[in-house]
């Protein structure tokens, strides 16, 4: 029986899961995060953090509110990460030009460096995640995930649902 529990927690999942697309998710998404942490690490970079300053280099300079609600991150921990990033000098808040309720984060040059080091990083981790995968398989993969992606809105329930 030791052995079965082993084999089921290393190999794959039990036989009746593997059909079942929750858990066939469920298993690469943990992996792939977990790579992603481990890539980041020594750059002393969350990937939380990472998405931010990706964020905000892809969006401008946007409000701490909008990053985090495009990134499903609750509004204390989003507090927590950017008061780290101002901290670490790699971005910095903003009055808001039309409203002076609001700052705007504004990535900073290090900010900046950092974000070009994290990408190489990351992209390494999702080429050797997706080794198994064939050119084909990683362009089928990325259209059908961003359909599933796409359609989240539609299926209803918490909207506001926080992604790790």
């Amino acid at each position: 029986m030791a052995e079965k529990l082993i084999l089921s927690t290393y190999k794959q999942l039990p036989t009746g899961l593997m059909g079942r697309y929750e858990f066939l998710m469920n298993r690469p998404a943990q992996r792939i995060r977990e790579m992603t942490e481990k890539s980041l690490a020594p750059l002393k970079i969350a990937p939380k953090q990472y998405r931010i300053l990706a964020t905000i280099n892809q969006e401008g300079p946007s409000s701490q509110r909008a990053v985090g609600e495009m990134l499903k991150i609750d509004r204390s921990t989003m507090v927590l990460l950017t008061d780290e990033l101002e901290q670490r000098k790699l971005l910095v808040r903003k009055d808001h030009p039309q409203d002076r309720r609001y700052y705007l984060l504004h990535l900073t040059a290090a900010g900046m460096e950092l974000l070009q080091l994290s990408q190489k990083r990351v992209m390494k981790a999702e080429q050797d995640f997706l080794t198994p995968l064939t050119k084909t398989e990683k362009q089928d993969l990325r259209k059908c995930l961003s359909k599933l992606f796409q359609y989240i809105p539609i299926l209803g329930g918490n909207t506001n649902d926080k992604t790790p």
